[in-house]
């Protein structure tokens, strides 16, 4: 039913182009790969088991999957679409479209729950 996803990349500095093609080698492995398959961690990869369900339903358990495993395996990147376009062949490609995530990471805290200060200066004075 679904064909291999088409994955666009908007709002990024194309001039670090070796980020940019290291971020689209794990979004590819990562949509191409059945949860469950690889050995290292079993959750890696989607969960096809949507793909029983009503294509309405399909489509929406895709984009779901699409978002949490993007936002748990590729933190760099955030998902700011999914798109369907019926292919000639009879399969339903989605086009998945990719933006710079602006705080990959979070904010970060000390044990005592504090914000983290990386600058190496002090707040008092």
């Amino acid at each position: 039913m679904f064909g291999e996803p088409q994955i666009r990349f908007v709002g990024f500095d194309y001039a670090g182009q070796d980020e940019l093609s290291s971020i689209q080698r794990n979004l590819s492995a990562l949509y191409s790969t059945p949860e469950g398959t690889c050995p290292g961690d079993r959750r890696f990869g989607l969960d096809w088991s949507f793909l029983d369900a009503p294509l309405d339903v399909a489509e929406n358990l895709y984009a779901l999957e699409v978002v949490d495993k993007t936002e748990e395996y590729e933190p760099r990147v955030e998902v700011m679409e999914v798109t369907y376009e019926w292919e000639m062949d009879g399969h339903l490609r989605p086009t998945i479209l990719i933006g710079p995530n602006e705080d990959p990471y979070g904010d970060i805290e000390d044990n005592d729950g504090e914000d983290y200060d990386d600058t190496g200066e002090d707040d008092e004075g």
